[in-house]
This record gives structure tokens, C-alpha cells and sequence, in this order.
């Protein structure tokens, strides 16, 4: 009785972000439907109304603008702006070409190039203010389940989930709490 309760809220809750999500201002900007009060960040798992990026993948959202692994970067540096340090390069050891990493306040991405394009290898959360879809660093990994539901896979030290060519990941440090929230392109996953 309880275990159906609690599924119906989960769904109906799941819902209602899907709806809100959908939704596309007049602005033609994607809705957002978490926000931090003051801030500019968000997690959305689709954003059907946005036409910068894919949909139907986990993706991470700042300024507005979804930042989807595997994607290009150069319209993600157009739309957010510089980091707030130099980027850092350095040779790639998987690949052919430079890794680069730029740091954005509470979280950095983390680039590959793959003929002759800088595509986006994942996002990293760094801030514990910062809501992935009420989810935040510090939280425990039951907190993720009620959230996100059953992870396609899960070990000691965190659970994963996937949809499309995006994982999203949910590292703890081996006693329950979050200490590292992570969308990468499946391939490095």
C-alpha cells in the first residue's frame, strides 16, 4: 500500500516536470523547471522546446542554454560566456588531439576533439547548492532512487543511469553520500 502510494506521487511529480519542461516561453528560450533562487542553474532532462541541442538525454542547463555531452562546445562558449579561469589543455591520452577543461561557477566541462571538432565529454558538478533535478552533492543515494527510480547500473560507490548516448552519474564516497554528480558521453563512461 505504501510502495503504491509512494510510486504515485514519484509519477505524478515526474509528470508534472515532463509538462513544465515542454513548455516554451514567448521568448523562445526552453522552460526551466528547477532553479536556484538567485542563481542560473537547472537540470532538465528534457527540454522538447529547446532547439539548441538534442533532447531526450540528460543534460545539464546554465544561463538558459542546455549543455549536452557529445555535442559541439563552440555554440556552448557563444551562449554562456568565458569560464572564470583560462581553460586547461593537455594532450588527450584517449584520444587524438587536445582534452581541454573550463571551469564555470559550481561546475566545469570537460571537451575532446574528434575530427577537427571540440565535442563535449561531460559536465561536472562542483557546488552543493546547485539542484540536478532535486539532487544535490551530499545527498544519499536512496535520495537518487526516489528521484531519478532504477539506475541501469549501481555498485557501492554510486548509481548510473542512461538515456541516449548520455550517462548520468552518481558517485558517493563509499558511505552513502554524493560527493561527485557527472553527465559524460557513454562512450567514456
Amino acid at each position: 500500500m505504501k510502495k503504491t502510494r509512494l510510486l504515485t506521487v514519484i509519477l505524478a511529480g515526474a509528470a508534472a516536470l515532463a509538462i513544465a519542461g515542454c513548455n516554451t516561453p514567448a521568448s523562445g528560450d526552453p522552460a526551466v523547471a528547477t532553479r536556484i533562487d538567485g542563481g542560473q542553474t537547472q537540470i532538465s532532462v528534457d527540454a522538447s522546446g529547446s532547439d539548441n541541442q538534442k533532447t531526450d538525454v540528460y543534460k545539464f542547463t546554465y544561463k538558459g542554454y542546455d549543455i549536452v555531452p557529445g555535442t559541439d562546445m563552440k555554440p556552448v562558449l557563444e551562449a554562456i560566456g568565458e569560464p572564470v579561469e583560462p581553460p586547461f589543455q593537455a594532450a588527450s591520452c584517449a584520444g587524438q588531439g587536445m582534452d581541454t577543461t573550463y571551469n564555470y561557477p559550481g561546475f566545469y566541462i570537460q571537451t575532446y576533439e574528434e575530427e577537427g571538432t571540440e565535442l563535449i565529454r561531460g559536465v561536472v558538478i562542483t557546488d552543493p547548492l546547485i539542484d540536478c533535478g532535486g539532487i544535490h552533492l551530499g545527498d544519499t543515494l536512496e535520495a537518487v532512487k526516489e528521484v531519478y527510480g532504477t539506475p541501469a547500473s549501481e555498485d557501492d560507490f554510486g548509481l548510473e543511469y542512461r538515456s541516449g548516448n548520455v550517462a548520468l552519474r552518481f558517485t558517493t564516497d563509499g558511505f552513502n553520500s554524493i560527493t561527485d554528480i557527472t553527465y559524460i558521453v557513454t562512450q567514456w563512461a
